[in-house]
């Protein structure tokens, strides 16, 4: 509520908020504690690329200026972007692509 209130309600600080969130999954933390975020059943056998890039899309939506934040457009995009590589590497190692397809559905 305090964003809200301080920012005013505006699409950039629901950018800013989702950079927020995803945040709290590693994207100021070192290497080893991002590798300790994937879930644990994947047992390091994972895009770690994909992880990277995860932390760079909240990095990009907590910039300071509003202004240079992106749109959620360009979110959808990136996000996409990721779950296709994901959905690609999982595909390779003769999975039927359940896991981050689901990503997009909601499941």
């Amino acid at each position: 509520m305090r964003l809200v209130r301080f920012a005013g309600r505006s699409t950039q600080a629901d950018v800013f908020a989702f950079g927020v969130v995803t945040q709290i999954f590693g994207n100021k933390y070192p290497e080893n504690v991002l590798a300790d975020a994937i879930d644990g059943n994947l047992q390091h056998s994972y895009p770690m690329e994909d992880v990277y890039k995860m932390a760079e899309v909240a990095h990009w939506c907590l910039c300071e200026d509003p202004n240079d934040r992106p749109v959620m457009r360009e979110i959808v995009v990136a996000l996409s972007q990721i779950v296709m590589s994901s959905t690609e590497w999982e595909a390779s190692l003769g999975g039927d692509s359940q896991v981050f397809s689901g990503v997009l559905d909601g499941r």
